[in-house]
């Protein structure tokens, strides 16, 4: 029987993810079709990922995982799909939720995230990493004032009118890119909803060291103070309501 065309896209970002992307190919939705944008991989990534049918493209913009989902939502735009997912492509994050995770975006929200296993997270990142993920995921609930639980998360699903309302916007390159996605959905009035999501232990060399963790804490609170710079700028009621 012929396959119906799809209306969901799965973005894999990638960098040497030889082994993790054979390991997902199983656990991948029938009904999504499959974009990798490799970053340079000098393994073979790109020879599996084309050996399992899915579309590849070498990022655009310059190194880092930001350049990387920013190519994804430019070829997104230029499609017919009607979703975009994404996850870590170092199977850490489990593609079957991802269904459930659409389910979501129906509630009203224009952005779905996953919010992972806090005990999962422990077990498989340790507890300095989750420390660092929920202070910073409590710091930018707490100025954007909404329910962020887990902002460092490589589970993300959007709608079409969020991926076109963002695209213009994103300039962040490297693993500060969850928080420009939020910072720029807060500012143009896009809603965000979560729901609770496995975690498991990566496939492959981590490229996520300890000092790329504590970055993160830079990050958020660089965010924020933009956040609370444009809040004082600008007047009451003009900053994070719906278009």
């Amino acid at each position: 029987m012929e396959r119906m065309p799809s209306d969901r896209l799965l973005l894999l970002p990638t960098l040497n993810e030889e082994e993790a992307l054979t390991a997902l190919a199983m656990e991948i939705p029938k009904d999504f079709d499959v974009l990798v944008v490799d970053g340079g991989s000098t393994d073979s990534t790109q020879k599996v990922a084309e050996s399992l049918g899915y579309a590849f493209v070498s990022q655009k913009f310059g190194k880092g995982k930001g350049c990387g989902v920013r190519t994804g939502m430019e070829y997104f735009l230029a499609s017919g799909y009607r979703y975009l997912a994404m996850i870590d492509a170092d199977y850490t994050n489990d593609p079957r939720e991802l269904p459930r995770m659409i389910e979501v975006l129906a509630q009203g929200y224009d952005i779905a995230l996953g919010s992972r296993d806090k005990q999962q997270q422990i077990e498989h990142l340790g507890r300095l990493s989750l420390f660092v993920n929920l202070s910073t995921s409590a710091l930018v609930s707490l100025a954007y004032g909404r329910d962020l639980p887990d902002i460092q998360t490589g589970y993300w699903t959007f709608g079409r009118r969020a991926i076109e309302t963002l695209y213009p916007e994103l300039r962040a390159g490297g693993f500060e890119i969850e928080y420009d996605i939020v910072y720029t959905s807060w500012r143009k009035g896009l809603r965000i909803g979560y729901r609770p999501v496995t975690f498991r232990r990566r496939r492959g060399q981590s490229k996520f060291t300890y000092y790329l963790r504590l970055k993160q804490v830079y990050f958020g609170l660089t965010y924020v103070g933009k956040s609370l710079w444009l809040m004082l700028r600008r007047p009451p009621g003009k900053v994070g309501s719906r278009p």
